[in-house]
């Protein structure tokens, strides 16, 4: 079967074919219609000089598989068709796997649901692709012997071992857009957790089975990343160094899991992200928003389709939200779009999407006073921005430079705070950091230049240095939307290969990292001693 044989889902019972027969008519003559187009490409793109071709580097193969993805997408928006998917709570048939181990993990215990996580979606176990099938590693031997429920946020991981090699454990996020895919093994995006583990960059990875939307709202997904997070510290203990990896959709996983980790401090963060052509503006796939009249670049060089209005319904099934402000609140807050320009205003950070304001002015005047007036309330950019104009300033800055570079002292500070998590968004509230991505782990971005999440990905990178994360950004010329699902035949491997690569350098941090503690604790241990022996020489 060419698509997922999946019941209709509401959010697409208004599409024309969404319903059998007409699916699989529609499906069908797509593919044979898109296929016919492969030849006329390939002549047409073969006699044209190459300064014509969607990027001067391309190849064939290349522009077939762009133009051939692209054109096929069109059926998720007329026939609601799926790919790749599988009921999470369902196990594999465990002799059709291969290069992975299945098993379940309970789900997130109790004491850890708070946050944007007490609601009232249900907790379930959750399926988990265990990367490579027989492992490399002996768990009972880097164990903890005790229990991690005591360690939090401020916990220091005790990494100190016997071993040379501090073993990498990566915990794995699929993309599709919160409705496609799976992590079981055979999925396109399992070319990634592959490749991590083949290439030697990380020892073991977890690929997480979460619900997608189809199954449950957010923060569903949130629940299941956090149980198998909980999960890998409780079977690893803290003589590992944890990696949280996403692509695409899961790179916008993994930046609301680790917001959840910081902000409610239960567990201890994560040592490392990789963040794999991230989606970090949600609020973009509603129309009428702000975000939904800033155009993408790269409309012809990048696989994504761009029409909001079909992934409106999606994004409504995936929040969860019937009220129309509910959901605007909810798909502008820090844990669903952290770079939306409304978020990133909100935090005092540049909008790369919009850096003249531009757009915005255009969607105020030509799109929002046009607006029915509930639709006007809802959307409001101004309603949108909670937190009032000291609070905005203020988290903007850190303590220390607050009181030296705007007129509020440092002592008002906690009352700045208290009137921002006086706001009845939970969402907002459970934001107790200063800083948007104040705390975060060292992070690797990855990201095609010639994509057309680019502009979003530049603000996030922006965010995050001005934020005082430790972080590497890696833009793979001329390269598509996540080229590491894509294999090696329809893109170009010296591409791939240079992303392997400084994946595996940025990796290869995490062990010099031990080294240099135990440098500076050993010189810090010297210092100590040349100090005391000094004193007692005084007082002697």
């Amino acid at each position: 079967m060419i698509y997922d044989k999946n019941p209709q889902y509401p959010h697409y019972d208004h599409l024309p074919y969404a319903k059998e027969p007409w699916k699989s008519f529609y499906v069908f003559q797509r593919l044979f219609t898109t296929l016919a187009l492969v030849p006329v490409w390939i002549v047409y793109y073969a006699t044209i000089p190459r300064r014509y071709r969607p990027r001067s580097s391309w190849n064939l193969r290349q522009i077939v598989n762009v133009k051939f993805t692209r054109r096929i997408y069109k059926v998720t928006e007329v026939a609601g068709v799926t790919w790749g998917t599988r009921d999470p709570d369902v196990a594999p048939d465990e002799n059709s796997l291969k290069e992975t181990r299945f098993q379940w993990v309970e789900p997130l215990p109790m004491e850890y649901r708070t946050g944007i996580l007490d609601s009232g979606i249900p907790f379930k176990k959750v399926g988990c692709y265990i990367w490579p099938k027989r492992p490399h590693l002996d768990v009972q031997k880097i164990r903890k012997p005790s229990p991690t429920h005591h360690l939090t946020s401020s916990s220091s991981l005790d990494l100190e071992s016997g071993t040379t090699q501090i073993p990498l454990i990566g915990i794995f996020m699929h993309g599709g857009g919160y409705c496609h895919m799976s992590a079981h093994e055979k999925s396109r995006t399992s070319r990634i957790p592959r490749n991590l583990v083949k290439k030697h960059i990380l020892q073991v990875v977890y690929s997480v089975e979460y619900r997608l939307l189809q199954h449950a709202p957010f923060p569903a997904v949130v629940q299941d990343a956090a149980a198998v997070y909980a999960h890998v510290l409780k079977e690893y203990g803290s003589k590992c160094k944890i990696i949280l990896i996403g692509d695409s959709s899961g790179g916008n996983l993994v930046l609301s899991l680790a917001r959840w980790i910081r902000d409610q401090g239960h567990l201890p963060l994560p040592h490392g992200l990789l963040l794999l052509s991230p989606s970090c503006d949600t609020s973009h796939a509603l129309p009428e928003t702000l975000s939904s009249h800033i155009p993408r670049p790269n409309k012809h060089t990048d696989y994504l389709v761009d029409t909001p209005e079909p992934r409106a319904l999606l994004q409504r099934t995936f929040l969860g939200f019937k009220s129309e402000r509910r959901l605007m609140e909810i798909v502008h807050s820090e844990y669903v779009s952290p770079c939306s320009p409304i978020v990133l205003k909100r935090w005092g950070h540049e909008t790369k999407q919009d850096p003249s304001g531009q757009y915005e002015e255009d969607f105020i005047r030509n799109v929002f006073r046009r607006l029915p007036t509930d639709l006007r309330t809802t959307r409001d950019p101004e309603n949108l921005a909670p937190l009032p104009a000291p609070a905005v300033a203020a988290v903007a800055l850190t303590a220390a430079t607050t009181a030296s570079e705007v007129s509020l002292p440092v002592e008002a500070l906690p009352d700045v705070y208290a009137s921002a998590r006086a706001f009845d968004n939970p969402y907002h509230k459970s934001c107790e950091s200063p800083k948007l991505f104040g705390d975060f782990p060292r992070s690797l971005i990855i990201c095609g230049d010639a994509e057309r999440l680019v502009r979003e990905v530049r603000s996030l990178v922006s965010a995050m240095k001005k934020d005082g994360v430790d972080l590497t950004v890696h833009w793979a010329p001329d390269a598509c939307h996540d080229p590491l699902m894509l294999s090696e035949f329809w893109w170009d491997r010296k591409v791939t290969d240079e992303i392997w690569r400084e994946a595996y350098e940025w990796a290869r941090g995490f062990q010099t990292e031990r080294f240099e503690d135990k440098r500076r604790k050993l010189k810090h241990s010297d210092d100590d001693n040349a100090t005391t022996t000094k004193i007692e020489s005084i007082d002697g």
